[in-house]
């Protein structure tokens, strides 16, 4: 496994989304894209998940909810 495929996997372990990230990664390869790598197709799918999350929150979550309450 190359060091690529290790940080984008590790960092999106460390983000909770590492799950998805694999099932993204599927997504790609059944619907026929290609890649140059491996590392290359779970960049993509990380790069789609951590987007549709972004999105995701920035639409439904209230700002200031998300804050850190003490």
């Amino acid at each position: 496994m190359s060091d690529k495929v290790e940080d984008f996997l590790y960092q999106a372990h460390n983000e909770g989304i590492w799950k998805e990230v694999l099932d993204e990664s599927k997504r790609l390869e059944d619907s026929g894209k290609r890649f140059y790598s491996y590392g290359d197709k779970i960049e993509a799918a990380y790069n789609i998940v951590k987007t549709k999350k972004e999105s995701y929150e920035s639409k439904h979550l209230d700002k200031k909810r998300r804050s850190i309450k003490r």
